[in-house]
């Protein structure tokens, strides 16, 4: 029995050299390696070759299925050959050597011819693929799909023209990438051959320019090069870093099992559009921090809000976990909250919708994202409601009917779902085929629907609040106005339709977690570090110049967690420290007993160490229903998709399992904690009970054994079982066939392989001497001391076998969809999980950074509001404390009622900034419960620190190093309040002396007289220090120091007291500076303070008038 030939000559298409179709002849004719190739010998196993310059193209290869056809000849021919003699058998298997070593050599020649082709030539051949490009791809002809050029307005580089005469030349193949590019122009397409991807045209010149690739020719003007599966991440992730879309293009049918009629190419579709911020598919190495797809909308704040310039609302989205965040605030000129939610979101890929051209310069400057500008037009509230349901629409359920009423109150339910916008057509066939209409007619339809029960609570509160607002608008038609999430629901709704375009709202949107940020509340409950403080306290990065670095920050020091989602949650712990007494204390008790099981905590981190990303992969499982990537058919000796998928929910099963298994070792600790918290976050049985159910229900649908693999238990599928029966029966035949040999030449030791080929008839060779060998069997390969052979039975069952598998393939996608949503539908119980585990794994990393030092202490939190207390003693900066070799000095820093301003001078490299960082790294340590390194340390909680550290510019946006200071000092001024911590280093630098002096004067009164925060103002202006004198809330410290042999002796301790000089003529020594200069520099300071000593007499009249005051006092 032999397949049906596939007529289809536009799949497989190269144009090669005379050299090269003369090397491939030859291998067709003499190769025995590739007279049978792997079963799915439809797929085109032949890679483009680079065109040789200097030859001309003669001829073309013609469709795998046709090449073929003087294979099975040699085949016929070869096998006659065989029943003449042994003889003759004797040089076949010679010639199958000659050939491979052939072909070896040939391989070698060609890597060669490669890496000379790398070495010269690059550009100038990169430059001929592009002329040999479609003549409507040329830049002096390009068009959008409305007929624009470049330099026109609204062109769409998105979109390409092609013209109809040309497009209806074009083979029916190139008709499918072509409807499918002419949409999607700026993204690179995978297009799926059989067992390996092309990649074509302009996006094959990219890729060869990008990874040094052997650029080929598909025709005479197609550019091609190939690319493998097992390479393709590779490629996607280079690809999207530099901000490229990605469309993948797969086969619907295999060409052999698909009946054509002649002309026709078998069906393909997109079945992925991946962007850089909706990349889902991470590796076990991939990095744990979030990626995160931020939408903008911007518009003026109102008049009457004096203190705003602007209002934005903000959708974002990690498409590894499927969690939705928004938010809608005002913001000042400097846009410094957006700064801070950037910061900390750190988005990889960002949508701008009506945005100031200064806002994409920050996010450059931050995080330097892929940026897409929208000019989508904003929509009518109620229309953007009813389009949030149209993925949560479902065919209608008379039992639910009731329940589901209840659920959605006062908000609009529809009763039919309506066309998404956009609306996205994903099949690249039209025209192709003559039973196109029979294919759409069979469509199901119906009729009537409702809302799915698990339709986002948080939208339906957002909903409820419009009609609410709407009540009490008093007519007022501009929505923006009265309604108080306008611009989040814009901006929700703009993400929304990107998802739809990039065929991920199904999956993404439709299993989301939603929630609002409400930035307004957290600044409330939360320790509110802006982007600033971040950066300049070195939370998460340090910033050592010429790059930025974790090692050395405070996120660094406190990681000691195991889990990825453990790092996530204790990123957002450092990020928001709490604020709320109560819930300081709360942790801190939960730290304080897990340092008393230490090994405990050794042993539970051992265990959770083995579990993967659990949030993610448990994602990953929900974003397989009803996915478009399940329809493709697998590839030749690939695994199929549908069973890709299986194995991994089957491993997340057993890990959620070992996840669970791991709280056991607490069970003894149990009752002995004091904690309610920890009580709930590692009590083993109620995980378990919680569990139990869940687990032995998924189970009892799947074969999870270890040593098989993942299918539907029997009976929960009748028409996959069937089709399994059809299956096995196929396989005991071959069993059978394997047995029959085994007593015919009465050898045990003959088994199948499957090498290159399946179920080849490994014989060793003393069976076969002389006429021993019989004539039905054909060789196949061989290897030292054995021979492979089939037989025309082996072949039929392997044709029969393909049939079956593929139709097992098909028979398994509806037990997939129904079985992932059934495991979706226990997704509160995997979430709960996976916060257990996350929030047991960061309380266990605290508890070891607690335990870490030989100095540390809990904090004293004070409940008492109305009295101001911030005492650190002794206490030691925490990264400082990872360097063991060096005795580093404790310094105290005390702030009370009489007291809330620290003066601070001192020479340059007296450990001024390493201070200041310490008060405030120590704040945010005791305010996420963690110990302090200090002998003690009793704080009020504070609202928010600001921190005015270091210089630097932002060039991107065009701003001095001067203008960075004022800015900080201007968010400074307008948001701090009594109960902040402000950190102010060398304020006026940036400017003249007199300048700076009046600057650096006129904000510290205005800071002590007028909102009185916790202050540490360091400055290197001494005339400030009598200026200063008489405040009584300002305290005057110095970094204690001496002089001696012309040097200057740092001690690094905090004292009362002046610096008299800033010695920096001693840094510039130290430096390395040339002495000569360093000895005029003196001269100059010797002269002006010969000047300054006339001054200087007035300030001593002046001191002995203050000591007069004092005592008078």
């Amino acid at each position: 029995m032999r397949r049906k030939e596939d007529n289809d000559d536009d799949d497989d298409l190269f144009v090669i050299s005379k050299k090269q179709q003369k090397k491939k002849s030859i291998k067709r004719k003499g190769s025995n390696r590739r007279l049978k190739r792997e079963d799915n010998s439809d797929d085109d196993d032949y890679i483009p070759q680079k065109q040789n310059k200097d030859s001309s193209s003669s001829s073309e290869l013609q469709e795998s299925s046709e090449d073929e056809k003087p294979k099975k000849k040699s085949r016929q021919s070869y096998t006659s050959v065989k029943s003449q003699g042994g003889g003759k058998q004797k040089k076949q298997v010679k010639k199958v050597e000659k050939v491979e070593k052939q072909e070896k050599k040939q391989e070698q020649q060609e890597c060669q011819q490669e890496e000379q082709f790398n070495m010269k030539g690059d550009d100038e051949f990169y430059r001929l693929a592009e002329e040999s490009l479609p003549i409507f791809m040329h830049p002096e002809y390009i068009r959008d799909s409305e007929g624009r050029r470049p330099d026109e307005v609204n062109y769409d580089c998105s979109t390409i023209e092609i013209p109809n005469d040309q497009y209806q030349r074009l083979p029916p193949m190139f008709r499918q990438y072509w409807n499918a590019k002419r949409k999607h122009f700026d993204s690179i397409i995978f297009f799926r051959c059989g067992r390996w991807i092309a990649v074509l045209y302009n996006d094959a010149i990219i890729i060869a320019k990008m990874f040094n690739r052997y650029l080929g020719f598909w025709g005479k003007d197609r550019p091609c090069v190939t690319v493998y599966d097992n390479q393709l991440p590779i490629y996607q992730r280079a690809l999207l870093e530099k901000g490229y879309k990605i469309i993948m293009i797969e086969q619907m049918e295999k060409a052999d099992l698909a009946n054509k009629e002649e002309g026709e190419v078998v069906r393909r579709e997109i079945t992925q559009m991946i962007s850089r911020g909706t990349l889902q598919e991470l590796g076990d190495n991939d990095n744990y921090e979030q990626r995160n797809l931020f939408v903008l909308v911007c518009s003026n704040a109102p008049h009457n809000n004096k203190q705003h310039k602007y209002i934005y609302g903000i959708a974002i989205l990690d498409c590894t976990t499927n969690q939705f965040s928004f938010d809608q605030f005002f913001d000042d000129a400097q846009s410094n909250h957006l700064r801070s939610v950037i910061y900390n979101t750190k988005p990889v890929e960002v949508i701008l919708c009506r945005t100031p051209p200064e806002i994409e310069k920050i996010f450059k400057n931050i995080c330097n994202p892929t940026v897409i500008i929208s000019k989508k037009a904003f929509r009518d509230c109620e229309f953007i409601f009813q389009q949030f349901k149209i993925e949560y629409m479902e065919p209608f359920n008379t039992q639910n009917n009731d329940s589901v009423s209840n659920l959605f109150q006062d908000i609009v339910l529809p009763t039919h779902k309506d066309e998404p916008e956009p609306k996205i057509d994903i099949d690249i066939n039209q025209e192709l085929y003559s039973d196109s209409k029979e294919v759409i007619t069979q469509k199901q339809t119906v009729q009537k629907y409702q809302l799915s029960p698990d339709y986002p609570n948080l939208l339906i509160e957002l909903e409820k609040q419009f009609y609410h607002e709407q009540k009490q608008s008093n007519n007022e038609d501009d929505e923006s106005v009265f309604y108080s999430y306008y611009f989040s629901i814009q901006s929700l709704y703009l993400l929304l339709c990107y998802l739809r375009q990039l065929l991920i709202n199904d999956s993404v949107y439709r299993r989301g977690k939603f929630n609002f940020l409400d930035s307004y509340f957290n600044k409330k409950v939360n320790l509110y570090l802006d982007s600033q403080a971040l950066e300049s306290l070195e939370i998460f990065n340090v910033n050592l110049q010429t790059k930025l670095t974790t090692s050395g920050s405070l996120f660094n020091y406190l990681d000691r967690c195991i889990t990825p989602a453990g790092k996530r949650l204790l990123t957002k712990w450092v990020q928001s420290p709490l604020q709320n007494y109560q819930l300081i204390i709360e942790r801190q008790e939960c730290i304080k007993e897990l340092c008393d099981i230490q090994e405990k905590c050794f042993e539970f981190q051992k265990r959770i160490k083995q579990l993967p990303d659990l949030e993610r992969a448990i994602i990953k499982c929900f974003n397989t229903i009803h996915s478009h990537k399940l329809k493709a058919v697998p590839i030749t000796g690939g695994e199929s998709i549908r069973l890709i998928k299986l194995k991994e929910i089957k491993s997340v099963l057993i890990n959620i399992r070992l996840g669970a298994e791991s709280f056991k070792i607490f069970n003894s600790d149990i009752k002995q904690f004091k904690s309610k918290k920890l009580k709930e976050i590692l009590n083993y049985n109620q995980i378990i009970k919680m569990l139990k159910q869940t687990l032995e229900e998924l189970e009892k649908y799947l074969i999870i054994d270890d040593n098989e693999e993942p299918k539907p238990v029997k009976g929960i599928s009748p028409e996959y079982d069937l089709t399994l029966d059809k299956f096995n029966e196929i396989t005991q035949g071959l069993d059978d066939e394997l047995e029959r040999w085994r007593k015919k030449l009465k050898c045990p030791n003959i088994v199948y392989t499957h090498a290159r080929m399946r179920y080849q008839l490994e014989i060793p060779e003393q069976y076969l001497e002389g006429n021993q060998r019989p004539k039905e069997l054909i060789i196949t390969s061989k290897r030292q001391g054995f021979q492979r052979f089939q037989t025309t039975f082996i072949e039929e069952q392997i044709y029969k076998l393909r049939i079956v598998e593929e139709e097992l393939s098909q028979k398994l996608l509806p037990f997939i969809n129904e079985y992932f949503t059934k495991f979706y539908s226990y997704r509160k119980q995997f979430f709960q999980l996976i916060s257990y585990l996350s929030e047991a794994d960061c309380l266990i990393s605290l508890a070891l950074v607690s335990n870490e030092q030989k100095v540390s202490c809990f904090p004293i939190i004070c409940k008492n509001t109305d009295e101001r207390v911030c005492q650190l003693i002794e206490a030691y900066h925490p990264c400082l404390l990872q360097n063991k070799d060096i005795q580093w000095v404790p310094n105290t820093i005390e702030f009370n009622d009489s007291i809330d301003t620290l003066l601070l001078t001192g020479p340059n490299m007296s450990g001024k900034s390493t201070l200041l960082r310490l008060m405030g790294v120590s704040i945010i340590l005791a305010q996420i419960g963690c110990a302090v390194p200090a002998k003690q340390f009793t704080l009020n909680p504070f609202d928010r620190i600001f921190s005015r550290l270091g210089a630097s510019d932002r060039l991107l946006e065009g701003k001095s190093t001067f203008f960075i200071e004022l800015e900080e000092t201007k968010t400074i001024l307008d948001n701090c309040t009594s109960r902040s911590l402000v950190i102010i280093d060398e304020l006026g630098r940036g400017t003249s002396t007199y300048d700076g002096v009046a600057l650096a004067s006129a904000v510290l009164r205005y800071l002590s007289e007028k909102i009185k925060p916790m202050t540490l103002f360091a400055t290197h202006y001494h005339i400030l220090l009598d200026e200063f004198e008489l405040f009584k809330n300002i305290q005057q410290c110095v970094m204690q120091h001496y002089q001696e042999n012309n040097q200057v002796i740092f001690k690094y301790k905090l004292i009362e007291g002046v610096a008299q000089k800033s010695f920096a003529t001693n840094v510039a020594q130290i430096a390395g500076i040339p002495k000569q200069v360093i000895a005029q520099a003196k001269q100059m300071e010797a002269k002006i303070t010969k000047e300054e000593s006339k001054i200087n007499k007035n300030r001593l009249i002046l001191q002995k008038f203050n000591d007069i005051i004092k005592q008078l006092f």
